[in-house]
């Protein structure tokens, strides 16, 4: 099946589908339906592909610049020969990667390969391409993973011995030995304690998530609802060909944007991994129902109260959503200015739905909220959760690629 999936959507890019942007466009969905097709043959964590999208991103930028130089090279990789075809470098160093970190999907992403290729006019142009993009591939496998001599932590269920806890793992340890590729340190972004239990501001993060995202709120109105499930589990690979397809952008500039964004996010899952594990704060549902242990006046306890959706089986504190729509609001928004019609999300979950939004910012605060609407949420995390979002993609903006000088 994953192969016919693979197939179909290369060979629609092969005979010009109006949806084509590029490339790199096309081979970063392969990415994902790759991830997809393997995660569920295998039904288990796969350390090998820790930052895949990262790499394959930058495996595709550096084929790019190398053959079309334009930014600085983050791998200090050589530029290719005048004339080197950009499609045949970027899908061969796509593929390169894919086939690396995917084997159960070789025989789908050869024949993308091929497809890819076909569009390419034999000579010299393509053959340096292949060669360029094989060398890219080669380099972007050398970073990014995780080290596998490095001493891994492992979540330990807290309790009593002999009583009950939570046994399923929340994060791969080998999360813990992750390869940033542009921080120092783990818990360099690591933010501080959550306000104290007893404050003014526990309490109002804790009401407003109690009667907002409870199950059956009254407060909360049927589109609050319907967005709160939206968020959950939406995609952001449309909006990403939006962008792509912007009259008068190049490949390499798409290529950058996809790397740069990935590779971010990348950083981002670290951090919020390192994060989560390190404050272990409990969710709305715990603290609701436990609220005569928190010494505040100000909350009462529901022993029955449910969220609207599901808890994730992680601790709240920072919020992942809140990170990466923040994050990628920050990268994106410097790319120009919104399509025309604004951004059109969709989810995974609601086909029937899309949501078309003016700007970035709106995303953001959008993702943000939902997660309180969600009742999985404070909003004293989000608050944070939003700033340190948009600070680690500030700090991978400012080190990754920047323009070539005009005497380079």
């Amino acid at each position: 099946m994953a192969r016919m999936v693979l197939g179909c959507i290369l060979a629609a890019v092969a005979f010009g589908t109006p949806a084509k942007a590029d490339v790199v466009s096309d081979w970063a969905e392969l990415q994902s339906m790759a991830d997809d097709a393997e995660s569920d043959q295998a039904m288990r964590f796969d350390p090998s592909r820790i930052s895949a999208y990262g790499r394959m991103t930058l495996a595709m930028f550096e084929a790019a610049n190398a053959a079309d130089p334009t930014y600085q090279s983050y791998l200090q990789l050589e530029a290719a020969p005048a004339g080197t075809s950009v499609d045949a470098a970027v899908a061969t160093a796509a593929h390169a990667v894919l086939t690396k970190l995917y084997p159960g999907q070789k025989s789908a992403l050869d024949d993308a390969l091929t497809l890819s290729l076909a569009a390419v006019k034999d000579g010299k142009a393509k053959d340096d391409g292949i060669a360029l993009g094989k060398r890219a591939a080669e380099a972007a496998m050398a970073r990014g993973g995780w080290d596998e001599k490095a001493a891994l932590s492992y979540y330990r269920p807290t309790g009593v011995a002999g009583r009950w806890a939570p046994s399923i793992v929340p994060f791969p340890p080998q999360l813990s030995a992750g390869k940033p590729w542009f921080l120092a340190s783990l818990d360099q972004f690591r933010i501080a304690e959550p306000p104290a239990l007893t404050s003014p501001q526990w309490a109002a993060s804790f009401n407003e998530v109690k009667t907002m995202g409870a199950r059956e709120s009254k407060a909360r109105t049927p589109d609050q609802s319907l967005k709160a499930r939206f968020w959950a589990f939406y995609e952001l690979d449309p909006v990403l060909r939006q962008i792509a397809s912007q009259p008068g952008r190049t490949t390499v500039q798409n290529a950058r944007m996809y790397a740069l964004w990935s590779m971010a996010s990348d950083d981002m899952d670290l951090v919020m991994a390192e994060g989560k594990l390190h404050h272990m704060f409990w969710r709305p549902i715990n603290a609701i129902r436990t609220a005569d242990l928190d010494g505040n006046d100000q909350t009462e306890l529901d022993a029955g109260w449910e969220p609207l959706l599901n808890t994730p089986n992680q601790p709240e504190y920072p919020c992942g959503h809140c990170m990466f729509a923040n994050l990628t609001a920050t990268i994106l928004a410097a790319e120009g200015p919104p399509p025309a019609g604004g951004y059109a999300f969709t989810s995974e979950r609601m086909p029937a739905v899309r949501i078309t939004l003016p700007d970035m910012a709106t995303y953001a605060r959008e993702v943000s909220y939902s997660r309180i609407l969600a009742g999985v949420h404070f909003r004293m995390t989000n608050e944070v959760s939003d700033d340190l979002g948009r600070r680690i993609a500030e700090h991978a903006m400012a080190r990754f690629a920047p323009p070539l000088k005009p005497t380079d």
